[in-house]
């Protein structure tokens, strides 16, 4: 038993001896009768201060996330209208700050990306076109964004796309890539 709490990281009590490790605990450990109450107390203010930590960051970070994460509530998964409103991302690939953290989720506050690539950073779709490519971003999406694209007006649609934002709850396990972007 001892063995297998060797890896707790968190506070202890011991037959109502509070303990600041498990390691305290076993060097103070006597075994005085067959029954023992042991609890493992996680350290809340410790979680408290690193999610505070994380808020005040401004390091940015490029994400991709999955296509679910760009639409909205559905009855099989109601996920954008329990945290976010009902408002999805814009995008899959976007850019920005880790606001708060919880185990499962993330809150971030994201704007638009605008840079060449061959996949769209909407809908994840290859790009064809090479004024698309130039954006990272497809027709059918632009206009979807509300965007109209006109071929002489590009830093105008730069312009556009990077003032995208949107801020909300991401789940961790929809992030499928995720690099810090240098300032």
């Amino acid at each position: 038993m001892i063995t297998a709490l060797r890896n707790w990281s968190g506070a202890v009590s011991v037959d109502g001896k509070d303990y600041d490790t498990i390691e305290h605990a076993i060097s103070d450990f006597k075994l005085v009768s067959d029954d023992i109450h042991i609890i493992l107390k996680s350290n809340v203010q410790k979680a408290k201060k690193q999610q505070i930590n994380a808020s005040e960051s401004d390091v940015e970070y490029e994400i991709t996330v999955k296509k679910y994460m760009t639409q909205e509530a559905t009855p099989e998964f109601d996920f954008m209208a329990k945290w976010n409103n009902n408002e999805p991302m814009p995008m899959r690939i976007m850019q920005g700050t880790v606001e708060k953290e919880t185990k499962g989720m993330v809150y971030m506050k994201l704007h638009g990306l605008c840079k060449p690539t061959v996949t769209c950073y909407c809908c994840g779709k290859e790009l064809t076109n090479p004024i698309s490519r130039h954006y990272g971003i497809g027709p059918v999406c632009l206009s979807k964004l509300g965007i109209i694209r006109e071929i002489d007006d590009v830093e105008n649609i730069k312009e556009e796309l990077v003032n995208i934002t949107w801020s909300g709850w991401i789940i961790r396990s929809a992030i499928t890539e995720r690099k810090e972007v240098e300032a």
